[in-house]
């Protein structure tokens, strides 16, 4: 029993030794990597030879040291070094890796290849060493016999496809697009399934200089060679990402033909197209689908395609002119016989098909069109209840609760439309985006009520999602009524000249404003009324006058709580009023500069942008 007992103390001791020498250890490796950090090389390199010493058998201190004397560009200690590492294993490829390392970072890359050759001749059967071996060229920007390296691994193996992703890397590192271009076309030709690394490979190069060329010429050349469903497919990427959507859409209907399609490439194209906002091949897409593949599964959602890509193309014009960059918009009619007429094919869609869950995207959007281009609220009223009878739980039943709440505000109906608002907050399907709407909305109604206590309660369910499209005007009116409401007189006044503006009476709203706005003894209201004066005369094309009111008002230092907004709509009439792009890049630069957690920061950000874009066009 003694005996064991003995045993089993020394053992202790010996554990615990050992753990205190390995902690000693890691104080001392700490210790010569922060010496490292601070630019002190030399007394690191002692700590590391001391670690060597202690254990001769850990690769980990040897590499730390041997990278040391080559950072201190001490390359013949390093060489000495890694000699004698190599007597004592001379089968170990890494350490013929790390000398080849220290001669071409010495400037002699000729013996760096020779050693890393010899390196190879120590399992040359082996792929595995030869990508070894050549991780260690491109370490050192050897590119050309890390190829060659990879290139001759490959051949050793029975894998067609091993090293391409290592090459298409290389390559297009080193601007040889179509040789990128065609390992990743071998790369998919065997192994279908990688397509999607592939695409995503290629869009990291596809936008440098000169590389759309070589990479459409490459794979066109492949895809003529080999044709194959995936190499169209990628050829069809090719051209989408360069911009060429004429070449991308005939190369996708020549897939069906080709492969005896279905409609299924084309959809992919037409689905992908509409989501880059490419609306007019979106429309062609789909209604190639449409004409020659009636009995596809895509049919229907092609025909519904078909007329919402129409109606987003003319939706682009519509905004182009009818100022969707201000605040406030008078409503005006434009392109009402193309709206018509795009009118007509959702109505097609909708006789064609009796299935009520098809039809009620196009009767929701046909609402739409009526509500916000046509500005024919009882057609759209109308409509819009349909969509609810036929899909109440649905997306369009919910969109269409709040669009009917919008039109009985226009109609001053508050209670009629505070009823739709609380029966889509309620809705079980309700997007986020879509819940934020509607507490805004229903906030706005209690607001223009003049119960001011419960609108920003709702305000506060509104701001819940800080991502949602109302997030910044919820918490602009929050703050605005806590500043104001001890004055409730005046308040309730704004808040009706504010109502006055939503039902599109902007000369009843104006005189409202400006009579608030006259009044010195008004703190806050009386700036922020001027505000809203400068977003009528915005909508009337009074730019002049907007931007005499906004300046005024950014002069007066007593009052800062609105000036982010005060500063974004005067850079905003400067840009898209009077078109002084110069003064318009001024302001939103001095925005970002004063206000960089602004609510605006993000719009701001993307009008620079459209500024840069307009003045490299």
């Amino acid at each position: 029993m003694k005996t064991a007992a003995t045993i089993m103390i020394v053992l202790m001791f010996t554990l615990c030794m050992n753990a205190q020498e390995n902690l000693n250890f890691e104080a001392r490796l700490r210790l010569a990597q922060s010496f490292e950090q601070s630019g002190m090389l030399e007394k690191a390199e002692e700590i590391y030879r001391e670690l060597c010493n202690s254990q001769p058998w850990n690769n980990f201190y040897f590499e730390l040291l041997n990278k040391n004397l080559v950072a201190q560009k001490k390359y013949n200690e390093s060489i000495q070094l890694l000699d004698q590492k190599i007597k004592q294993t001379p089968n170990d490829y890494t350490l013929f890796g790390a000398l080849g390392t220290t001669y071409y970072i010495m400037g002699e890359p000729e013996k760096a290849f020779s050693v890393w050759e010899k390196g190879i001749e120590i399992n040359p059967a082996s792929f595995v060493v030869y990508r070894v071996i050549a991780n260690y060229a491109i370490e050192n920007r050897a590119y050309d016999k890390a190829i060659d390296l990879l290139k001759r691994g490959r051949q050793l193996s029975n894998d067609p496809v091993i090293f391409s992703i290592d090459l298409a890397t290389i390559y297009a590192a080193n601007m040889k697009f179509k040789e990128a271009a065609l390992e990743f076309c071998n790369l998919v030709e065997h192994q279908p399934e990688q397509i999607y690394t592939a695409k995503q490979r290629m869009s990291s190069f596809l936008n440098s200089p000169g590389a759309s060329e070589l990479t459409i010429e490459a794979v066109k050349s492949f895809s003529d060679s080999k044709p194959k469903p995936e190499i169209y497919d990628l050829l069809i990427f090719v051209y989408q990402t360069t911009g060429n959507y004429k070449n991308a859409f005939e190369t996708a209907t020549k897939a069906e033909k080709k492969f005896a399609g279905n409609g299924n490439t084309t959809f992919i194209f037409a689905q992908e197209v509409y989501r880059n906002r490419q609306y007019e091949w979106a429309s062609e897409a789909f209604n190639y689908i449409v004409k020659n593949y009636q009995s596809s599964p895509y049919i229907l959602a092609s025909r519904i395609g078909y007329a919402r890509s129409l109606e987003a193309a003319l939706d682009q014009k519509f905004l182009a002119l009818s100022g969707s960059w201000k605040p406030v918009t008078k409503p005006g009619l434009l392109f009402t016989d193309e709206y018509k007429k795009i009118l007509g094919v959702y109505e097609e869609f909708v006789n064609g098909y009796s299935d009520y869950s098809v039809n009620a995207e196009a009767l929701f959007r046909i609402a739409e069109i009526y509500r916000n281009r046509l500005f024919d609220y009882n057609i759209a009223e109308s409509v819009y209840k349909k969509v609810i009878r036929i899909s109440p739980s649905s997306n369009y039943g919910n969109g269409a609760l709040i669009a009917l709440g919008k039109i009985d505000i226009v109609n001053n109906n508050l209670d009629i439309a505070k009823r739709y608002f609380e029966s889509s907050a309620i809705n079980m399907v309700i997007e986020p985006n879509d819940l934020s709407e509607t507490n805004y909305f229903l906030a706005k109604i209690e607001f223009w009520k003049g119960n001011f206590n419960s609108s920003i309660n709702l305000l506060k369910e509104s701001t819940k999602i800080l991502s949602s499209d109302f997030a910044n005007d919820a918490l602009e009116l929050s703050a605005f009524i806590n500043s104001t409401r001890k004055d409730s007189l005046n308040l309730l006044l704004y808040a009706k000249a504010d109502l006055l503006v939503l039902q599109n009476k902007l000369k009843e709203a104006a005189v409202e404003f400006k009579a608030l706005s006259d009044n010195p003894n008004l703190f806050i209201i009386n700036d922020f009324a001027k505000i809203k004066l400068a977003e009528i005369a915005i909508a009337e094309n009074d730019y002049s006058f907007a931007i005499k009111l906004l300046e005024e008002g950014l002069e007066n230092k007593k009052i800062t709580i609105f000036e982010e907004k005060s500063t974004f709509l005067l850079a905003q009439c400067y840009h898209y009023g009077i078109k002084n792009l110069q003064k318009a890049e001024e302001i939103y630069k001095k925005l970002l500069e004063f206000f960089p957690n602004s609510l605006y920061f993000d719009r701001v950000r993307e009008q620079l942008f459209i500024l840069n874009s307009q003045a490299d066009s």
